[in-house]
């Protein structure tokens, strides 16, 4: 398996933070917030990140999830929430790679990466032309680029 390239993701400017609070339900036996309960949580700032931009307004695509790759760093406690900063590496034909940090109390718990596909029906399909602006805003940028 090929390993995230944390240093891209940490070196990058995200355009978008939230907080995600942790729920008490969040956590396994050791007290951790749980793998799953963090998956969770990307996928919920994904959808905030999403709504915030307005990706989706008057689309009739669907946005699938095809390829999910997340590495967790540290581990990260109940009751503290967690910050999470989402931003867009990549942008394909019919989809787009997302890259995020989960982090806690400032010390980075998983980094992640989504690769996003737009479909109507069964298949992929093109992204919307409207799209293409909206995502260069939803980049994550680099110094000196």
């Amino acid at each position: 398996m090929t390993r995230l390239d944390r240093t891209r993701l940490e070196g990058g400017t995200f355009p978008f933070h939230c907080e995600i609070p942790t729920r008490y339900a969040d956590i396994d036996q050791l007290g951790h917030v749980n793998n799953v309960a963090l998956a969770e949580i990307l996928q919920e700032a994904r959808l905030r990140f999403i709504l915030a931009f307005d990706l989706i307004g008057a689309s009739r695509c669907q946005l699938v999830i095809a390829a999910s790759h997340i590495e967790f760093s540290q581990e990260l406690l109940y009751p503290d929430p967690v910050h999470v900063a989402v931003g867009v590496l990549e942008v394909g034909r019919t989809s787009y790679r997302y890259g995020q940090i989960a982090s806690q109390n400032g010390r980075a718990g998983a980094y992640a990466e989504v690769v996003q596909v737009t479909r109507v029906g069964p298949g992929p399909v093109p992204l919307p032309e409207d799209w293409h602006a909206k995502l260069a805003r939803m980049m994550i940028t680099y110094a000196g680029r």
